[in-house]
């Protein structure tokens, strides 16, 4: 009774194995097809359009390495595995990061650094979802978009910079600053003119006159 009853014991174990086995490779199966997705998803939305800056905001970043490392980053594609994509998320967020160091005096406004801390916000987010077991697509797909819309932001606002740095003053402006330099000029003569003709009109005992204290 006691050896019945231990090799039904030893088969329900047996069966209870070969069925967790093919559990787990069912789950297996489940997990590559799904991760043979995802990065087919990825492998064909990774994209970074990013036109180039002008010559002249190129003229000022020039010595910017935290941006050129980071646009360089930004444009080499991963290859061949889910964590590859895992890998460039973050070293993107540490390059991200690292944009507001060195920043070009000329750029280095509130305009620029907000922009690049919403960049930075984004790079975080998409590292953190494609950090995932399960990546979800629908919601890195517009993240992919919305960095290359950042960056693209970033750019237009150093050109507006150089824009309207390069503006020269209203005419109005000059007209009026010439006025100005021109009263100016006018009142100091008046006073030279009367300054001699007091001193013309003195006599030596007015020298020697000292002003009562009141």
């Amino acid at each position: 009774m006691k050896i019945k009853s231990s090799l039904l014991l030893l088969l329900s174990l047996l069966i209870f194995s070969c069925e967790n086995k093919q559990e787990r490779i069912a789950d297996s199966d489940k997990a590559a097809k799904h991760n043979d997705s995802v990065f087919a998803v990825l492998n064909q939305n990774w994209k970074f359009p990013i036109p180039p800056v002008s010559p002249k905001v190129q003229s000022h970043i020039n010595r910017w390495q935290e941006w050129r490392f980071f646009n360089q980053e930004l444009q080499q594609k991963p290859k061949s595995t889910l964590n590859a994509f895992r890998l460039k998320s973050k070293t993107l967020t540490v390059k991200g990061n690292m944009l507001s160091q060195n920043i070009p005096g000329i750029f280095s406004k509130p305009a620029v650094k907000s922009r690049i801390s919403t960049l930075n916000t984004k790079l975080k987010s998409l590292e953190t979802y494609i950090s995932l077991e399960y990546i979800p697509t629908k919601k890195v797909i517009p993240l992919i978009k919305e960095i290359s819309e950042e960056v693209i932001s970033i750019q237009n606002q150093m050109n507006e910079i150089i824009i309207k740095s390069e503006i020269p003053k209203e005419e109005g402006e000059l007209i009026m600053l010439q006025a100005l330099d021109t009263t100016r000029h006018a009142r100091r003569e008046v006073q030279e003119l009367k300054d001699k003709e007091a001193e013309k009109t003195s006599t030596p005992e007015d020298h020697k006159r000292t002003p009562l204290n009141r």
